[in-house]
Order: structure tokens, then C-alpha cells, then sequence
């Protein structure tokens, strides 16, 4: 699967930094994840990292030139024989035909569009229980694992996410019907999508990827 770019798209808790973390284990892609490239430049101590912050944790939108920025400092490190898999971008039917103009600049034309589907009610109870490793980004859930503290992998204590938090979990669920079902219709009908479904087990839906990533490679 040499070159394929992939987006995950779907509403926040949908699964897609899980199942973005099974491709890169099978196939030779990087992962772009917009969110955690945000969150990191968000600690930053200046008014830069401030303002991002400030947003992020209200479940708001940063700048389109600040998503763009994230975008091509990463793309200018990734071989050209590397695919890759984007996560958290795009957000905004704008951001959609920037990218395809960044993709194409870079020489990425092959785009497959995987849209996560779930419902509004099962991925807010995910993102109310969700914790995340500060320090390698494992994410946990304490419905799966109860009484979770520390991460398996480095130790690390667990935190939950500025952005976990009901009301900015509630105005991430507004912003999914206004803003990204938008940028969904408009690669559907650019036949671009492979529509999932997004609330069996994590190997079901990973299965469910491939078999149909198989189809269209």
C-alpha cells in the first residue's frame, strides 16, 4: 500500500486514532494527527501556545492558516515513498480542497476517505471515559478498564483530555453535524469514501477497513 494517503473521518470518540494506530502497524504510513500536533504546540508558554489552548479546550476552532501549518511541516519531513494517514483533519469543507491541493503539490494523489460511523450517544460515553497517556498518547477507557491510573506501557499517570469534558464534548458533537458531515458528502461524492461502521469491537472494524481498503487498491 505503498504511497496511499488515508483520512479517518468520524465524531470525536468514533475510534479513529485507535484504528490510525492498527494501519500504521500493517502497512508503511505516518500518521498526521492535527489534534495532538495542536495540543503539543498548546504548551507552549507564550501567547501563541495560549491562544491555542484557550481554544482547544473549549472544543473550538483554531485559525485554517494554523491547521495548514501543522499540515506542511509535516509533509515536508515524510518520504514520498511513504503513505500516510490523517486524523482530526480536515475539519471545515475549506480545509477539505486545501488539502487536496496540498496532496496534489506533494504528489499524493491516491486519497481514500474512511468515514467512522457511530452515534452521537456512544461516543460521548467514550469521550466521558476516555484517559490518555501525556507522554506516548496511549488512550485508555475506564468502562474497559476501571480504576485505570497509570499507563501499561511507560507508567505514566493518566489524564483526561481538556477537550473530554461535557460542554466541550457537547459543542464537538454540534460541530461534527455543521461542519464535518459537509466535508463527508463532499468526498462521497468525489467517491473518495469508505463508509464504517463504527460500534463493534476494534479487530471487527479493523477487519471491515482492510476488506475494504483491499477494494480499492
Amino acid at each position: 500500500m505503498k504511497s496511499l494517503n488515508i483520512i479517518l473521518l468520524g465524531r470525536s470518540g468514533s475510534g479513529k486514532g485507535t484504528q490510525a494506530e492498527l494501519l500504521l502497524k500493517k502497512f508503511s504510513l505516518v500518521n498526521i494527527d492535527t489534534g495532538d500536533i495542536l495540543r503539543s504546540l498548546a504548551k507552549r508558554k507564550d501567547d501563541f501556545g495560549k491562544n491555542i489552548f484557550k481554544n482547544i479546550s473549549k472544543g473550538n476552532l483554531v485559525p485554517l492558516w494554523l491547521v495548514i501549518y501543522c499540515w506542511l511541516n509535516k509533509f515536508l519531513k515524510i518520504s514520498s515513498e511513504k503513505g500516510i494517514i490523517m486524523e482530526g483533519s480536515p475539519r471545515l469543507l475549506d480545509e477539505a480542497k486545501i488539502l487536496e491541493e496540498v496532496l496534489s503539490w506533494f504528489g499524493r494523489k491516491k486519497l481514500i476517505v474512511v468515514y467512522l460511523k457511530t452515534s452521537e450517544k456512544e461516543v460521548s460515553e467514550r469521550l466521558l471515559n476516555r484517559r490518555i497517556c501525556p507522554k506516548c498518547h496511549l488512550e485508555y477507557s475506564l468502562k474497559l478498564d476501571p480504576g485505570i491510573k497509570k499507563c501499561s506501557r511507560c507508567g505514566a499517570k493518566l489524564i483526561r483530555r481538556h477537550d473530554d469534558y461535557p460542554k466541550a464534548i457537547k459543542n464537538r458533537m454540534l460541530f461534527f453535524k455543521k461542519n464535518i458531515i459537509p466535508v463527508i458528502n463532499y468526498f462521497r461524492k468525489k467517491k473518495m469514501l469508505i463508509e464504517v461502521e463504527g460500534e463493534g469491537s476494534v479487530e471487527e472494524i479493523h477487519q471491515s477497513i482492510l476488506k475494504k481498503l483491499k477494494k480499492r487498491n
